[in-house]
């Protein structure tokens, strides 16, 4: 509790920390309140070393000379033209995010070959890692700050890079790194998805190869069963022992060399915090027990690996992955005595919070696919993989990846089923609320009545986030792109305008990344936040990458009833093609134009006239009463049709104002915006884009009419909202959290 209180960035987890003080005061134990208290200040000065080295760390960042950066060889992802690897920066003796794009195939082959880790001497640039700039996006700051690094690097020009030879030496820990690697590269040759389970079980590394297997084990819940963790590290262990005997090595001298061997598999692993916290508690547990003469219990090891850790990384449990390791170790220590299912349940109870607050949905038969899916890990899924390892040739590969493969049918067929449920974030008042009551259902001897009000508490979270009395607009920051929500009170409606998405050069196979869409990592992951699970009607204002690409991808995740697009759009071969890979049919797509009456009640229709071919000349205009707030939407429209556009309706204005093309120079006319006489504008664009949007002409145009503008280069996320009984007002996420900004209206 004191490391969120101390390295958290909410208040409430002060207020927790006072009452836990509070109530240790109240029972009356000195001993206990001196050792919090104590362990308060140790770890208060701990933090307070972290965070001035972080800022040193910050501070010392920008360099111009050439650098030298050690490349873990297993630590190399190369996804298409892309490289991301961690490294560590050896002037500086710091670990660091690299990433580069690749320049061609054959430098592509190399590094997805390579297996020593090397030197490289290079210019690059480095910076802090990015914080989230969308609300409720992935903090990747946090979660490399739970790992003690806070920098990354960009090389720019493969050019410059130089490989040095023997630069300098860093012993059996690059062996370990280096092993993991060739280990990889055997595990790839062995037929699918025996090759995926190998790497996923015993190297601790994913693939898209089975990405689909992967999606339907987190759907179901049941991903912690597939990641290195205490029930890896005890198999390995029971392994390492039995197998000595075979050679009249005695049960505790086997024991013995787990000391050493487990250490290891923490590279091997590949380090994850949760096979770290299984590995040292083995270790601590086997040393004290065995060397010092000392019986340590499970649950003294386990706060022992604890304080240890929150002491090398303070921001430690900020990580995810790294709260559910220790919270489920911790309850299923609490729980040796009852029996599987009822542990099972309180298990699923007391991660349930957690897991909502970070992933924002709960499958209702997570609990009963762990009691079928674990025995069926131990029996089936870790041997079946271990022996087609092992064996040599196809002997028995071929088997093993055939049982596996209808394994991985049936996982597939379990995620299809119905029963996951979208809840969305809840507050972290409510997580604490529930967790408190979950671990009260222990303690006390009739815990009904705490049942019915934790399950009250689920309800009214529920309703509080699916029927919101608030009512938004938001402009997603998705880079260089456009991506708009528009959401009723209560969720009645939901629209959206535009999906952003990457624009592709002459992009060749081999460049192609495999990797997420911002769409679905920004845009899916936010509607999932606040429980929405369909989209009413997407507009697709016109055929641009940056506009549609990202539709595909996210109706994998959230259902879209209709699309709209200028007519003509519908017919391009373009369009059918992304169509394609989208789960949204023909027949629910329609090309409008301005003589099409009844497309929509809520957004009304002021452009193309006419059928085109969904170029930026027939872009959708759409103009939109928000609780008295006239918000106009203008795709790419050049000016030539903006002028069109205030010669046909004289009598439209706005109070906000969507800057045509990004900011472009080739929008915004000086004419439209004195005829829309807007109170703000806002302009979507990428940070540091090619095109060099916004140009200076748009911004002066709107300085010349006074009007004031905010970027999503700038300020991130950018949220007009209306609350119950309140005016309306922005919220802007630029700095990773919300700031409440007037709105300045005509």
């Amino acid at each position: 509790m004191t490391s969120f209180a101390i390295a958290g960035e909410n208040r409430i987890w002060w207020v927790v920390l006072a009452l836990l003080i509070i109530r240790i005061i109240v029972l009356g134990n000195k001993r206990t309140l001196l050792l919090c208290l104590l362990s308060c200040f140790i770890f208060a000065f701990r933090f307070e070393q972290w965070q001035r080295n972080y800022h040193e760390v910050i501070k010392t960042c920008q360099v111009n000379s050439a650098q030298h950066f050690l490349i873990y060889a297993d630590k190399i992802a190369v996804d298409g033209n892309m490289m991301k690897c961690d490294a560590f920066w050896i002037e500086k003796r710091e670990k660091l995010k690299l990433t580069a794009f690749l320049k061609n195939k054959e430098q592509q082959k190399e590094l997805k070959s390579i297996d020593d880790s090397f030197t490289i001497e290079c210019q690059a640039d480095i910076s802090p890692v990015n914080q989230p700039t969308n609300e409720n996006e992935f903090d990747y700051r946090k979660y490399c700050q739970s790992q003690n690094i806070f920098l990354s690097a960009f090389i720019k020009d493969w050019g410059s890079v130089q490989r040095v030879e023997n630069f300098q030496s860093f012993g059996p820990v690059l062996f370990l790194h280096d092993f993991r690697k060739k280990c990889a590269l055997s595990f790839q040759k062995l037929p699918e998805p025996l090759d995926w389970y190998a790497m996923i079980l015993l190297l601790g590394m994913r693939t898209d190869d089975l990405s689909d297997v992967y999606s339907s084990i987190k759907k179901l819940g049941l991903l912690y069963i597939f990641c290195l963790s205490g029930m890896h590290v005890f198999y390995l262990s029971n392994f390492l022992c039995r197998f000595v005997q075979k050679f009249g090595i005695d049960y505790e001298t086997g024991q013995l060399l787990n000391l050493i061997v487990l250490p290891c598999f923490i590279f091997v692993g590949g380090g994850s915090p949760s096979l770290i916290r299984a590995v040292m508690m083995n270790v601590l547990v086997i040393g004290c027990n065995r060397l010092l003469k000392i019986k340590l219990t499970s649950l003294t090891a386990w706060s022992f690996v604890l304080l240890i850790n929150l002491m090398s990384c303070p921001k430690l449990l900020l990580s995810f992955g790294t709260q559910l390791s220790y919270l489920l170790t911790l309850a299923i220590i609490l729980r040796q005595d009852e029996n599987q299912i009822a542990a099972s349940l309180k298990i699923n109870l007391l991660s349930l919070p957690i897991i909502l607050y970070q992933t924002y949905q709960w499958n209702l038969f997570t609990c009963l696919f762990s009691l079928m899916i674990l025995p069926l890990f131990e029996c089936m899924i870790l041997p079946a993989t271990v022996l087609g390892v092992i064996i040599p040739g196809h002997f028995l590969s071929r088997p093993c990846a055939l049982i596996l493969r209808t394994i991985s049918n049936f996982l597939q067929f379990l995620s299809r089923l119905p029963g996951n449920i979208v809840f969305g974030k809840p507050s972290l008042t409510f997580v604490l609320i529930v967790l408190f009551l979950a671990v009260m259902t222990e303690t006390q001897k009739n815990g009904l009545k705490l049942w019915i009000v934790m399950f009250t508490c689920y309800c009214a979270m529920f309703l509080a986030i699916h029927f919101p009395p608030s009512s938004e607009i938001v402009y997603f920051d998705i880079g260089q792109g456009d991506c708009t929500l528009i959401r009723s009170q209560f969720n009645r409606e939901v629209i959206m305008i535009d999906t952003g998405g990457k624009v592709s050069f002459n992009t060749q196979k081999w460049q192609k990344r495999k990797g997420r869409t911002n769409g679905e990592t920004i845009v899916a992951n936010y509607l999932l936040s606040k429980g929405i699970k369909k989209i009413d009607r997407l507009y697709l204002t016109h055929q641009d990458a940056d506009h549609v690409a990202n539709f595909p991808s996210i109706s994998q995740t959230i259902e879209i009833k209709q699309v709209i697009v200028p007519k003509g759009m519908e017919n391009l071969e373009s369009f059918k093609k992304r169509l394609e890979e989208s789960t949204i049919d023909l027949e629910n797509v329609i090309g409008v134009t301005t003589q099409d009456d009844g497309v929509d009640n809520d957004l009304r229709l002021l452009h193309p006239f006419e059928s085109g071919q969904g170029t930026n000349d027939d872009s959708l205009v759409l103009w939109y009463d928000f609780n008295g707030i006239k918000c106009i939407f203008t795709g790419d429209l050049p000016q030539v049709g903006e002028k069109e556009v205030i010669t046909k309706y004289p009598e439209i204005n706005a109070d906000i104002l969507k800057t045509g093309h990004h900011g472009s120079k080739t929008s915004t006319s000086p004419e439209f915006v004195r005829k829309m006489n807007p109170g703000i504008a806002i302009i979507s664009c990428g940070r540091n884009n090619r095109y060099g949007h916004p140009n200076q002409e748009t911004l002066e145009t709107l300085n010349n009419n006074g009007v004031p503008y905010l970027s999503t280069a700038n300020c991130g996320m950018i949220k007009l909202r209306k609350s119950f009984g309140e005016m309306p007002y922005i919220c802007v996420y630029g700095d990773g959290t919300a700031s409440r900004l007037n709105l300045p209206l005509r």
